[in-house]
């Protein structure tokens, strides 16, 4: 078996769709000779805790935790934040916000590069070093975000001359969110900085869109797209089942201000004009507060409903069973490329999409090519709820649309990919 160092900060028991993309490729990387070893914090600043995950790692696994203390646990204190629930993802501030919370997110943002997990890499390089001196592996993998998590990766090859691969799930400094914050110009030169070195010194690189190979200043020989995907076990076994008797048009994810639903349901309350009254907007995990006062300002038939983060396998079934599931790409410039983890998840669903965003862009391209979904701009609200009114009707008939075409998503295929790009280092 060829052995396999995975440096990653976001792992089981975290929460979240980030967790997904490794878990998988773990889970499937032996049958293809490949003997993983991942390197993780014990105790690290994550967006949500799903311990139900801990039960989707291979028992053979070596798994290999470094304590680290957190920003997070400093905020917690001084802001008397619920723990579960520390910043995360867009770093938005809102005007009721306590001056503590501003001046964090000033910090983070100006005088925290690239990011706050930063803070583990002393410990991670640590424990690698030690791992590298014990045992002799092939390949070194670091993925980000947190992209604090390549420069690990950066100071391994300086040092130990290994064959390293970046994997890119997100942008590092074209994240979107950072085209609508202020920003020092001296922190953002030194930021790039940090990732052109990434780009330079690895061996190769993986990006999970077109749109983080297009933000990278890298050949193409070096760089591989291997697009985030769906385990088709999931969903094996999972009944289909109305949760209840309304329509229920669900969203699963973080959603910031940037993808605030408000035309979606203001194409649910077109239809609840027309005698409709039977649709609920359901939206699980971290939202936003702005959001949530925009839309409950809005909502005067409790139309929409807000639920925290739940177990990985309980998403699964609640998509499953969903009516219509709703995808929200941030409402930010050149959002073309952005592909969020969830929409392949939606698809392994089976259950038909409403996507709203640009309609000629990358997800708008998978929607149509999987006969998935459909995408409509953001002010499009007529013929959102034209879209929502059909597919009610076919729900009101016991019909159900199914994707199609999506098995080259599927992890197991994706897998192979990864394999193809590990096998140029042995």
């Amino acid at each position: 078996m060829k052995k396999l160092l995975v440096i990653v900060y976001y792992w089981p028991p975290c929460g979240g769709v980030g967790v997904q993309r490794w878990l998988r490729f773990i889970k499937y990387l032996p049958q293809h000779g490949w003997e993983p070893t991942v390197l993780t914090t014990q105790n690290g600043d994550y967006p949500a805790i799903d311990e139900s995950l801990l039960a989707g790692i291979p028992k053979e696994i070596e798994i290999i935790q470094t304590k680290t203390p957190t920003f997070g646990g400093m905020y917690k204190r001084f802001s008397k934040a619920d723990e579960s629930r520390v910043p995360y993802g867009s770093l938005e501030i809102n005007s009721n916000d306590s001056f503590f919370k501003k001046i964090s997110i000033w910090i983070r943002l100006n005088l925290v590069i690239p990011d706050a997990r930063k803070i583990w890499n002393k410990f991670a390089y640590s424990s690698a070093r030690e791992e590298l001196l014990t045992n002799k592996y092939d390949a070194v993998i670091t993925t980000g975000p947190p992209h604090s998590t390549h420069l690990i990766g950066l100071r391994l090859k300086k040092r130990y001359n290994i064959n390293w691969i970046a994997d890119f799930r997100d942008p590092w400094t074209q994240m979107g969110y950072l085209k609508n914050v202020k920003r020092l110009r001296v922190t953002s030169y030194f930021d790039k900085r940090l990732e052109n070195k990434v780009v330079k010194y690895c061996d190769a690189i993986i990006a999970a869109s077109q749109k983080i190979i297009s933000g990278l200043r890298c050949s193409s020989d070096k760089i591989h797209l291997i697009t985030n995907g769906f385990d088709p076990q999931d969903y094996q076994g999972i009944k289909k089942e109305k949760i209840d008797e309304n329509f229920n048009l669900n969203y699963f994810g973080s959603l910031p201000p940037e993808s605030n639903p408000i035309s979606v349901l203001k194409a649910v309350l077109q239809l609840h004009k027309k005698g409709i009254t039977d649709i609920k907007m359901n939206l699980w995990g971290n939202i936003s507060e702005k959001v949530k006062e925009q839309l409950n300002r809005l909502d005067n038939s409790e139309i929409v409903k807000f639920y925290w983060h739940t177990a990985h396998q309980k998403v699964i079934e609640l998509m499953s069973n969903s009516s219509m599931l709703l995808l929200m790409i941030n409402n930010v410039k050149n959002n073309e490329g952005i592909i969020t983890a969830k929409i392949f998840e939606y698809m392994g669903s089976g259950v038909t999409i409403l996507g709203v965003g640009p309609t000629k862009s990358e997800p708008a391209r998978i929607l149509q090519e999987t006969k998935s979904g459909k995408m409509f701009q953001y002010d499009e609200v007529d013929k959102i709820a034209d879209h929502i009114e059909d597919g009610y009707k076919l729900w009101k008939q016991g019909k159900e649309s199914i994707s199609k075409d999506i098995e080259k998503y599927s992890c197991v295929n994706l897998t192979k990919e990864l394999n193809t790009v590990l096998k140029k280092f042995i």
